[in-house]
């Protein structure tokens, strides 16, 4: 694991379903100025993904155009590998290894779609073939998720697919990943803890997604010490209010 951890933000690319050109372009706007804001307060910047929600920009497109304005500071996106039959997602991946320049990567096999298909194209198997036919130089570095709740069998399998790293499903405890703390630490891997921004308005997207959470900033200050103290870096996520998300990011970097 890194000797200093890192502090990331989570931000999503704008909706497509019901928007006009004018309208996506008016997003991207808004999202160029927010990872301006981000660029002295966070380390890095991870463009996510839909997860349960409608049709978006493509993660690797939007990550891409932020780079392309924001070039000092470090950008990755996760890309959907069940969204892709396997010569599909590796060309998508190898083109934001190649020519988008991502700094990261995460491969999520993700929901069913709302539109389209989902193919059993796995995370771990991609990750294998990446490797096995591109000689990976450490840029980018390329994640797969972990589980919150202990499953060090699933783990264990992969790190098999030798990532440089683990995103964790969002966090309320220290005690849920202590487990997963010491796999990494032994194996020498990244380990990137995701956390909500305590703030209501983050409250739907908690039950949306079945979790357990009350926003409580006091309770998330000492997580994220906790974390950092053990060499885990942070991904801040506020999908409802990215105002109240760079609030808490600004107070997280001061105990980083």
């Amino acid at each position: 694991m890194p000797c200093l951890p890192t502090l990331w933000y989570a931000i999503q690319p704008p909706k497509i379903i019901g928007s006009t050109p004018t309208e996506l372009e008016r997003s991207l706007t808004t999202l160029y100025s927010r990872a301006v804001s981000l660029r002295n307060i966070v380390d890095r910047l991870l463009v996510t993904s839909p997860v349960l929600d409608t049709p978006r920009l493509p993660s690797i497109f939007t990550a891409a155009s932020i780079k392309r304005k924001l070039g000092d500071l470090w950008v990755g996106c996760s890309i959907r590998t069940g969204d892709y039959l396997l010569h599909q997602a590796f060309k998508v991946v190898s083109e934001a290894i190649t020519y988008y320049k991502m700094d990261g990567i995460l491969l999520v096999y993700g929901d069913l779609p709302q539109y389209g298909s989902r193919y059993p194209n796995y995370p771990s198997l991609l990750l294998k073939i990446l490797r096995q036919f591109i000689r990976l130089s450490g840029t980018p570095k390329i994640y797969l998720t972990a589980p919150s709740s202990r499953n060090e069998e699933e783990v264990m399998k992969k790190i098999e697919a030798k990532p440089d790293g683990f995103i964790t499903q969002i966090v309320t405890e220290v005690e849920q990943i202590s487990w997963l703390i010491d796999v990494c630490k032994s194996n020498s891997i990244e380990l990137i803890a995701t956390l909500l921004a305590p703030t209501p308005k983050n409250s739907a997207s908690a039950e949306k997604i079945g979790l357990r959470w009350q926003p409580d900033e006091a309770k998330a200050m000492q997580l994220a010490q906790t974390l950092f103290k053990e060499g885990v870096s942070i991904l801040l996520a506020s999908p409802a209010s990215f105002k109240d998300g760079l609030e808490f990011a600004t107070k997280l970097k001061a105990y980083k």
